[in-house]
């Protein structure tokens, strides 16, 4: 099941072109929703942060014009942090590794007065990032040891310099590319698509990786973000080369909870609804494509050409020029809004104003994975009930069972929601009726139980070639044998204790 949500947007423009402004019935549920919350206790002050990139330029590699205005509106904006996903510098016009290493810094120097405000730069790389290694750029003599890839790890996984060193939380490889952040109520994901230290234009992320990362979060939202998009647009290099691929991708960010996928490439912005088929708008994730941060602006309209599969891509706004979106998270609620640069003349003197904005709300939800429906579990053993959050803060969760007697649900235990919980033992009754129910201990809405009945039985005879003690005889039993059977070698080690 997914989370009931509910979104709004509005193109913004004259005097109606103040963040807010289009929705004041959302400001009065919102500002009743928080003085219940409150009152309850689980108030939370609404945060900021933005999304921009593509900064490359001739000038040390980068456009510092828009990259100095950008820095000045972050700064002024209130925010906790910025999502930078790639295309920092040029990277082709730097001749050798220490030339894009020394544009890096550069860019480095000019976001600093953002990193004195205490305002974190999360980034992650373009393709311009690994311009060494790039189509008819590429050097396929690349020395392992001096390159594009290690350079960007000399300046983002290096001791010597914490103030720049990202997330080292990521998969084997791409440390420091590819990272996860918990912030407040939200997950921050950046993707390298690059294949990380091994420096390859893949087009493609780690999702085993990213699963993991989905399965374990327990935020409220999520926010997602890679240079090339997912669904294309102008560019034919980007997540579409691969469809199965980039639909294993989106598919895991909508069964997750997430809304939408930052990513840049064109320089342009572009905001679009990709339709999965379900029937269910309020599920969709949204592609904000935000190449705007100085690049050359890119002039390009629908059909979005690549190979969709199941997919609709609908524009919901598009704008050729420079400028950044603005997000705003007030508990449930997430404001997505458009920030334009009211000239793309650089001599010109800037302002930059809001022309799009759309909201999004997550209702939040348990869901009960095991037992969830044809288990047969064995009578005062143990067994790992599971479970998954989605959209919700829950602390603690309770956890209760229902044998099919008559007597009701029975408790089981209250347990920090952690997702497991080892039921130890489980209940000795024979019922093929059985069901488990999980609820959040601070808010009875939020719950699940299992899809179908499962069984309890008791083990009443106990067999000899039951290794593994599940009351069956079969493959399992089998493996235990021989793994014991190998577990001194063959031929046998006497040695072996």
């Amino acid at each position: 099941m997914f989370a009931s949500r509910s979104e709004t947007t509005a193109t913004l423009s004259g005097a109606d072109s103040k963040i807010g402004k289009s929705v004041p019935a959302k400001l009065l549920c919102a500002a009743f929703l928080a003085a219940v919350l409150s009152a309850t206790g689980l108030a939370r002050e609404p945060w900021r942060f933005i999304v921009t990139c593509d900064s490359r330029g001739r000038d040390d590699g980068i456009e510092k014009t828009v990259l100095r205005e950008l820095v000045t509106e972050i700064r002024s904006s209130g925010v906790d942090f910025v999502l930078f996903p790639g295309d920092l510098v040029s990277g082709h016009s730097a001749g050798e590794p220490a030339q894009f290493e020394a544009q890096i810094r550069v860019w480095l120097e000019e976001m600093k007065p953002v990193r004195d405000d205490d305002i974190s730069v999360y980034v992650c790389r373009g393709n311009h990032e690994i311009a060494d290694a790039w189509g008819a750029y590429g050097d396929s003599n690349l020395d392992p040891d001096d390159n594009f890839a290690t350079r960007w790890l000399d300046v983002f996984g290096n001791d010597l310099y914490p103030e720049h060193m990202l997330g080292d939380n990521g998969p084997v490889g791409e440390k420091y590319m590819t990272y996860s952040v918990t912030h407040k109520n939200a997950l921050v994901v950046l993707l390298d698509q690059y294949a990380g230290i091994e420096h390859r234009a893949v087009h493609k992320i780690n999702q085993q990786w990213l699963d993991d990362q989905l399965a374990t979060n327990a935020t409220q939202h999520i926010f997602v973000a890679g240079h090339e998009p997912a669904f294309r647009a102008l560019h034919s290099d980007c997540l579409d080369n691969y469809p199965s691929e980039r639909d294993a991708f989106w598919a895991g960010i909508r069964d997750a909870g997430g809304r939408t996928y930052f990513c840049g490439h064109d320089h342009f912005y572009d905001h679009a609804r990709v339709d999965d088929g379900d029937g269910d708008p309020n599920n969709d994730v949204h592609q904000y494509i935000i190449g705007t941060a100085g690049a050359p602006p890119y002039s390009w309209s629908p059909p979005y050409p690549g190979n969709n599969t199941d997919h609709t891509v609908e524009q919901l706004h598009h704008a050729e020029g420079y400028g950044y979106t603005l997000v705003e998270v007030d508990g449930p609620d997430a404001t997505l809004t458009w920030m334009e640069r009211n000239s793309n003349d650089l001599t010109v003197q800037a302002t930059y104003e809001p022309r799009e904005a759309w909201i999004y709300t997550v209702t939040g939800e348990l869901i009960v994975l095991a037992p969830n429906a044809g288990e047969r579990l064995v009578a005062a053993n143990p067994y790992t009930i599971r479970w998954k959050t989605r959209g919700a803060e829950v602390q603690n969760v309770m956890i209760d069972y229902y044998d099919g007697s008559g007597q009701g649900w029975q408790h089981v235990a209250q347990w920090p929601n952690t997702g497991r919980y080892e039921w130890d033992p489980v209940p000795t009754l024979d019922s093929p009726e059985c069901l488990i129910r999980i609820w959040a201990a601070q808010d009875v809405g939020i719950s699940d139980t299992s899809d179908g009945a499962f069984t309890i039985f008791e083990c009443r005879k106990q067999m000899p070639a039951d290794l593994n003690g599940d009351c069956y005889v079969d493959f399992l039993d089998i493996a235990v044998l021989a793994g014991d059977w190998l577990s001194c070698g063959n031929p046998f080690d006497a040695s072996c204790d």
